[in-house]
C-alpha cells in the first residue's frame, strides 16, 4: 500500500514532537474499522492502551528503529484518514493511561540520560495538552507504573519502590494527594499489577508469576470490610495488562502474546466475575 509520511519537528518542551499522518493514495481505502486494524496496518506494537470518550486511542509503543518506544495518539480508528501523532520526548520506557473520564493523561518514563524515571501529569481537552505536572514531586513517589486514574482524580498504580510492593492508591486531595494506601501486596510468585476498578466494590487486575507462568491472567479482587480479597483468576480470558475502559459499556485490555486489544462487554466480565466467585 503506497503511503506518504510527513515528520514535523517540534521542540522538546512541547509534547507533541514529530506528526506522523497515513493518508490514502490513488484508489487505496485505508478506512480503518477497529484499533487492532491500525496496530496491524502500521505494525505498532502496544505496551500500554487508552481510550478516550470521544474516539481517540494513547498509546504506548515500542518499536524498532531511532525512538523504539513511542507515546502515540490515534485519531477516530473509524474515520476515512488515519491520523497519528507520536507524543514521544526521545525517551524510552514509556508507560502511560488516560483518566477513565480522559480528561488527563499520566505518564512515566525512563530518561536515558539521568538513568531515572520520570512522571508527569497533564489536563487533556479539546485534543490539546496542558504543561506538564512532575508527578513525582507533587507526591514524593518514585516509582509508580501500571496506573489508572478515577473521575475524582484518586490514582491507583503498581509500585516496586514501596514496602511491601503491589499495588497503592493515592486519594486527590484539595492541596495535593495522600499517603500512599496499600490495596494488593505482592505474594510468592504473584505480581497483581495495571487495576481497574469497574465499581466502588469491584477490582479487575493483571496477575503474573515470579517462577510460574500458569498462574499469569486477568483476575477479580472484591472489596468486603474495607479490605481487598485476594483475587480470583477469571477463566477463558488470556494474560495480558493496561486494563481499562472502551467504547461504550465495555473493558479493553492488551494480550500479552499478541499485543492486540481484546474487548469485552461489561455483562460478559460480569458473568465471568459471578462464576469464579459463586463457587
Amino acid at each position: 500500500m503506497p503511503v506518504f509520511m510527513s515528520f514535523i519537528k517540534k521542540p522538546l518542551q512541547k509534547l507533541l514532537i514529530l506528526t506522523l499522518t497515513i493518508l490514502s493514495v490513488g484508489l487505496t481505502d485505508i478506512r480503518a474499522q477497529t484499533i487492532n486494524d491500525v496496530i496491524e496496518r502500521y505494525d505498532l506494537s502496544p505496551q500500554m492502551i487508552s481510550y478516550h470518550p470521544n474516539g481517540e486511542w494513547i498509546m504506548s509503543s515500542s518499536s524498532e528503529g531511532e525512538n523504539p518506544y513511542l507515546l502515540i495518539r490515534i485519531d477516530d480508528v473509524k474515520t476515512t484518514e488515519a491520523e497519528i501523532d507520536t507524543l514521544d520526548y526521545g525517551y524510552y520506557s514509556n508507560i502511560s493511561k488516560l483518566s477513565n473520564d480522559g480528561d488527563e493523561l499520566l505518564y512515566g518514563f525512563l530518561d536515558t540520560l539521568k538513568t531515572e524515571r520520570k512522571t508527569y501529569l497533564r489536563t487533556y481537552e479539546d485534543g490539546t495538552f496542558s504543561e506538564p505536572v512532575d508527578f513525582r514531586k507533587k507526591t514524593g513517589l518514585n516509582a509508580l507504573t501500571y496506573f489508572m486514574i478515577d473521575e475524582p482524580g484518586n490514582v491507583y498504580f503498581y509500585t516496586y519502590d514501596l514496602d511491601p510492593k503491589g499495588i497503592y492508591k493515592i486519594e486527590k486531595t484539595a492541596d495535593g494527594y495522600s499517603e500512599p494506601m496499600l490495596l494488593i501486596s505482592n505474594r510468592p510468585n504473584y505480581v497483581p499489577f495495571s487495576p481497574l476498578l469497574i465499581d466502588e466494590t469491584t477490582m479487575l487486575l493483571a496477575q503474573h508469576g515470579q517462577d510460574d507462568n500458569s498462574v499469569n491472567g486477568i483476575y477479580v479482587s472484591k472489596k468486603e470490610n474495607s479490605r481487598w480479597s485476594t483475587p480470583v483468576k477469571l477463566e477463558g480470558l488470556p494474560y495480558g495488562w493496561s486494563l481499562g475502559f472502551g467504547e461504550g459499556n465495555s473493558v479493553i485490555y492488551l494480550i500479552a502474546e499478541t499485543k492486540k486489544v481484546r474487548m469485552i462487554t461489561m455483562p460478559e466480565i460480569e458473568e465471568r466475575i459471578h462464576k469464579v466467585l459463586s463457587r
